[in-house]
């Protein structure tokens, strides 16, 4: 996406649950930890620049989410 020019339209954040109704007490708790410490460095390993994570995960939130 980001070669293909489509950063600016990218957003990556977490959004993942832990509860599950099939387990006693719906489970137990899991971090929000995937996307910093599993995905994040991978895609630094790939090549993939911090200005372009940056990108990703705070400048194209706050843009879409920002209210004048």
């Amino acid at each position: 996406m980001i070669a293909a020019g489509f950063g600016g339209q990218v957003i990556l954040s977490h959004d993942r649950s832990w509860y599950s109704p099939a387990e006693p007490g719906g489970g137990t708790p899991k971090p929000f930890t995937y996307l910093c410490e599993t995905f994040l460095p991978k895609l630094r390993v790939t090549g993939v620049r911090e200005e372009d994570i940056r990108l990703m995960t705070a400048s194209n939130l706050f843009r879409v989410l920002a209210r004048e």
